[in-house]
This record gives C-alpha cells, structure tokens and sequence, in this order.
C-alpha cells in the first residue's frame, strides 16, 4: 500500500519541510530536506523560498516519499526523509 497525498499544510524546520501523507488510518511524517528543495531550485532560500518550492513540486515529493516508504525506507521513528539523491534518483529512471 502506497502513501495518499492530504490536504494537511507544510511546515518549515530547521532541516527541510515537514509534512504528512495517509498510510491507511495512520499519518506518516515526511521531511524533504534543505539539500533537496534547493536543488530543485536553487535560487529559493528561507522559510518563503523553502515553502514555494515544496509546493510547487509538492507531487515530485509525494511520489518519492511514498516510494521510498513502500520500500521500508524510513527512519527507526518512521519520518520518510526526502534526500537529493532521492530526486538525483528519479531524474534518471
């Protein structure tokens, strides 16, 4: 079972943007990392530049969040953290 994309907002922290997908009744946390927003787009720095560019290509995330969660890949407090590698991967596929 894959992730669903809902409605909640993100939110800036001190290491990307945090928000959250439905995994049947639960809330999976999901942090797309600094590292990763501004290689998308490089030029966004800051709350107003991190959070335009999350939602923006907030679909890109999803999809990588919730494949990287269909395989187990997530941390011992299941955050799906969202890396450039991660789109570094995509961008080749």
């Amino acid at each position: 079972m894959s992730l669903s994309s809902i409605a909640n907002p993100a939110w800036e922290t001190i290491r990307g943007v945090r928000f959250a997908m439905q995994f049947g009744p639960s809330l999976v946390a999901v942090l797309v990392t600094t590292g990763a927003l501004e290689n998308m787009e490089p030029s966004t720095s800051g709350v107003a530049g991190h959070l335009a560019c999350f939602s923006k290509h907030r679909d890109l995330f999803e999809r990588v969040a919730s494949a990287k969660h269909q395989r187990g890949d997530f941390d011992e407090s299941g955050v799906v953290i969202v890396e450039t590698s991660d789109l570094k991967a995509i961008s080749h596929s």
